[in-house]
């Protein structure tokens, strides 16, 4: 499904401020994503992390080269991650996030995954899938706790891996979803 260029609206929860990527938001995204707990969760993320990736991701996410809507997640006027949907075939999208470590269990994930499903039940999407490394339960409970299903067991690449890992494939159909 190709879509327009969509520029991320600012989405705000009860902690946190979504919004479009900038400029200045390179050294966070470098430091975190190059950290391997998180690179090893990622499909698209290389461990380690190169020199002037993060701004590269940058550039594609602004520029409209790319289909996917991505926010950077604030937490105080801090990046503290990055959410985004990828648009797919079907109406549906692919949601895929990160968080940095020392965050991890403090309730901001759901937080920002709810606001991210109510956008994408908004710009027309009828879901969205992900998947999770199964090495990554955390991110598995995430996606549960905001009505995704669980649709079997499969193969998905990471490029941190240099290879395939065993994942959980995830879906959530709008229709049927009751958030």
């Amino acid at each position: 499904m190709k879509l327009e260029p969509i520029t991320p609206p600012v989405l705000t929860t009860r902690r946190l401020t979504l919004r479009p990527l900038r400029d200045s938001d390179a050294g966070l995204i470098a430091l975190y994503a190059g950290d391997i707990r998180i690179a090893q969760h990622l499909a698209v993320v290389p461990h380690p992390y190169p020199p002037g990736a993060a701004e590269a991701f940058i550039e594609r996410s602004l520029c409209g080269d790319s289909d996917d809507v991505t926010w950077a997640v604030e937490l105080d006027n801090e990046l503290i991650g990055v959410i985004s949907i990828t648009p797919t075939k079907g109406a549906r999208g692919n949601i895929g996030y990160w968080l940095a470590p020392q965050l991890w269990g403090a309730g901001y994930t759901p937080e920002a995954l709810e606001a991210v499903v109510k956008f994408a039940r908004s710009m027309g999407l009828v879901g969205l899938d992900a998947n999770v490394h199964q090495d990554n339960p955390g991110s598995a409970r995430v996606l549960i706790k905001e009505g995704f299903e669980y649709c079997g067991d499969i193969d998905s690449h990471s490029v941190a891996r240099n290879g395939n890992v065993r994942s959980w494939k995830y879906r959530l159909d709008f229709e049927h979803a009751t958030a």
